[in-house]
């Protein structure tokens, strides 16, 4: 009988331990690694070395690399996508192209006078950006707080947590000194309002790739725009 109630719990005690560990590393990559490798851009100079390719690009992809090694150990599943969700990711990732498009439609046409090779450098990173930030969010801290709370509970702390994120705290506070409330109400608005979208991405393809190609494509047309 001891035997049974012992072999019961291990699949609890793993499961726990590979959300401490999912946990653990969200942490590691949202506090030192973002705030040291991936400052907001838009608080930076123009001579800052984030702005310096080819090393932006190797460093987005490699945060991308590592943060897919460690979902496939902890929750291999999420980066599975079935046959019957390629139409919704395809329309999704339209959607996403033609809004951030519109939204930075003079920037992005001055953008192709930039070169081929920056022009995709930034495409790419900014792709790299959006997927990282999904894999962190809806992957592995979502992921591992509905393992011990409710759907709507472990939403509303992912949620929150991506609005007061390091990469977008920084520009909030920025904009809150110098008084701008109403860019600073906007900017949660649209914060709150991206992130539940990916998060209904992630609820109802019940794998993390869907809104990581989504955000991906979304963040690499802003790049672009804004950075060749």
């Amino acid at each position: 009988m001891k035997s049974d109630v012992y072999n019961a719990k291990q699949p609890d005690r793993r499961s726990g331990l590979i959300a401490l560990v999912a946990i653990l590393v969200f942490l590691l990559m949202e506090l030192p690694i973002r705030l040291v490798l991936q400052p907001d851009p838009w608080l930076l100079e123009t001579r800052h070395w984030y702005f310096n390719q080819p090393l932006r690009l190797v460093i987005e992809l490699t945060l991308v690399v590592v943060l897919l090694a460690v979902i496939r150990f902890c929750y291999p599943t999420l980066l599975k996508i079935k046959r019957s969700q390629l139409s919704l990711l395809a329309g999704s990732m339209l959607a996403s192209a033609l809004l951030f498009g519109l939204l930075e439609t003079e920037q992005l046409l001055h953008s192709f006078s930039a070169g081929l090779w920056l022009w995709l450098a930034w495409f790419s990173s900014g792709f790299c950006i959006g997927i990282g930030q999904e894999l962190l969010y809806r992957g592995l801290l979502f992921t591992s707080l509905q393992r011990h709370m409710s759907l709507g509970l472990a939403t509303a702390m992912t949620t929150i947590l991506f609005v007061i994120a390091p990469l977008h705290s920084l520009r909030l506070w920025h904009y809150l000194q110098q008084e701008q409330f109403t860019i600073v109400a906007m900017l949660v608005a649209i914060y709150i309002g991206v992130s539940l979208l990916f998060q209904w991405l992630r609820n109802h393809s019940s794998n993390v790739m869907v809104p990581a190609l989504v955000h991906g494509v979304g963040n690499a047309v802003t790049w672009v725009a804004v950075f060749a």
